[in-house]
């Protein structure tokens, strides 16, 4: 495979799952730090904008329903979700996105509950920085 196919593997994966795209830049294509960094922060950030300028039309095809029993569980991850979301705001859905969530669904759980892009889309790519940051510094001095 070519390196500018893995490249651009790696970019799109970090725009939609994060997780995995680390490793895989890390172990599998045997990218250094700098690249392994500068690919997942451009592609979780490409996500980001992505589906931020996405959200309006997406949140439109689910309105908001009124308050209805439920009649079945939450999943672990939603239960995760909500909670950190009433605990910590924007900034705990920022946290939690990229390594629980995925780019697309915290991006879009963030706009939902957080409308204020100008607010929201900075602090969601500041979480992209810094997982990325950190999963790159703990992956490629492992490998």
């Amino acid at each position: 495979m070519s390196n500018i196919l893995k490249i651009l593997v790696v970019i799109s994966l970090s725009g939609f799952k994060f997780m995995i795209a680390i490793p895989i830049s890390a172990y599998q294509y045997d990218f250094n730090f700098i690249q392994t960094l500068i690919f997942s922060i451009v592609g979780g950030g490409l996500g980001v904008f992505l589906f931020s300028a996405l959200s309006n039309k997406i949140n439109r095809l689910f309105p908001k329903k009124k308050k209805i029993k439920r009649t079945k569980k939450r999943g672990v991850q939603e239960v995760i979700t909500i909670k950190t979301a009433r605990k910590y705001g924007v900034y705990g859905i920022a946290a939690i996105t990229p390594i629980l969530l995925s780019i697309p669904i915290g991006t879009l759980i963030a706009l939902r509950f957080f409308p204020e892009k100008k607010k929201t889309v900075p602090i969601l790519m500041s979480s992209v920085v810094i997982w990325s940051l950190i999963l790159s510094v703990v992956l490629t001095s492992c490998s």
